[in-house]
């Protein structure tokens, strides 16, 4: 049966719950579907997932009462993520809609991490009618997640004003009055994962972070991470300056409200080898000159040089000069200064170069200092937030 058939079949649903997984792993998805369908049924729930067996419905089905559904399109790619999971995202959407779900749930972590606790986690909020946004808070580690710890949560703090952790999820509980507005977004401006979080905060409607313990996160390519950089700043870029009559407002950061428990990750103190991300660092300094000085202003890039001569034990980028190259970054990307995708991978040199200036400062310390150094982080970013601010507004008066 096609699946517009089987939608039309099961008519309504008060909840859809979309499982996009970051692997082929059939048996992972088996076990995560059988999870959730062991849980009772919350209402009239429906659980939509990519097919993973010529059968995959019926021997997931059993005697559940949740309905399920197989979606081919749902995907996550590894060489267009952000395109593949917003894609995905829209396809979850568009089935609830057309079900009249009351809210919707996205899980898009490893299989083996998801359980039906966190799943309710995700939905609970949304069901009572309290949160329009439930975003995911995970188990801690110092070195995961380290693109959304040095640009993305930053950053989006910083512009936005909400103190929310993890702005692209992957995972999130939605509301029945942000899925239509999501849905009516056009898909040719609106990559749904990078954009549900300013669609929330710029709608006005009601944010949450909810604790859902351990995510396992691919391990990163240290030395090859342009094109991931670019997937995904590329959309984040595009919505700060769509939203930009809104973000220029004078604000400062306001926490969220939180569900269940904050964790810490078990796991090796550090995955960072440091020596090789300086060399690639420093190698940048010496190939990309002209292509950050047309991005950068000249005393970052003498900062820039000086970093490059540090010997390895010395080797620290200050949080204000990594800040106000990120926001170089996003200024020259609307500006179109360069090739918008030439400018993004030529920030991943000295992404990395702050990779290794923090993880020389956080490694074997404390959970509380890491923590306190992503504050610290943070804080730079909310009071270089001003300076940007004037230099979005008149580009000219502080051309480099």
């Amino acid at each position: 049966m096609a699946v517009v058939e089987e939608i039309e079949q099961i008519g309504t649903a008060d909840i859809v719950v979309g499982l996009i997984p970051p692997s082929s792993d059939s048996q992972e998805l088996e076990g995560a579907i059988a999870r959730i369908v062991e849980s009772a049924a919350p209402l009239r729930a429906v659980l939509v997932f990519p097919p993973y067996s010529p059968n995959s419905t019926e021997s997931a089905a059993g005697a559940s009462p949740w309905r399920l559904l197989a979606e081919p399109r749902l995907a996550q790619d590894r060489s267009a993520l952000a395109q593949s999971l917003g894609d995905s995202f829209r396809t979850v959407f568009g089935i609830a809609q057309k079900l009249g779900a009351r809210a919707c749930a996205l899980v898009a972590s490893d299989p083996s991490t998801v359980t039906a606790e966190g799943v309710e986690m995700l939905l609970h909020p949304a069901l009572e009618g309290q949160f329009d946004l439930i975003a995911p808070c995970y188990a801690r580690h110092p070195f995961d997640g380290m693109i959304n710890r040095a640009i993305v949560y930053p950053l989006v703090r910083a512009l936005y004003g909400k103190q929310i952790r993890n702005p692209l999820g992957p995972d999130f509980g939605i509301s029945g009055a942000l899925l239509e507005r999501m849905c009516e977004r056009p898909s040719a401006r609106v990559n749904l994962l990078v954009s549900l979080t300013p669609e929330a905060v710029t709608g006005d409607l009601r944010i949450c972070q909810a604790h859902l313990g351990l995510h396992r996160y691919a391990v990163p390519d240290w030395t090859n991470l342009s094109s991931l950089l670019a997937q995904l700043l590329g959309p984040l870029f595009l919505d700060v300056e769509r939203h930009a009559a809104w973000w220029q407002r004078p604000r400062v950061s306001q926490p969220v409200a939180e569900f269940g428990v904050p964790m810490f990750a078990p796991g090796p103190e550090s995955v960072v080898d440091v020596t090789r991300l300086i060399e690639s660092f420093q190698l940048g300094a010496r190939n990309l000159p002209e292509v950050w000085g047309i991005i950068l202003a000249p005393s970052t890039l003498m900062e820039l040089r000086k970093l490059a001569r540090q010997p390895a034990a010395a080797f620290r980028m200050p949080d204000e000069t990594w800040a106000r190259i990120v926001y170089d970054f996003v200024l020259a990307h609307r500006l179109r200064a360069i090739n918008r995708d030439q400018m993004l991978r030529a920030l991943t040199p000295i992404y990395l170069g702050w990779v290794a200036s923090y993880a020389l400062e956080v490694e074997n310390t404390a959970p509380e200092f890491v923590e306190q150094r992503l504050e610290r982080l943070c804080v730079a970013y909310e009071n270089n937030k001003p300076n940007f601010v004037a230099r979005w507004r008149w580009p000219d008066r502080f051309n480099p």
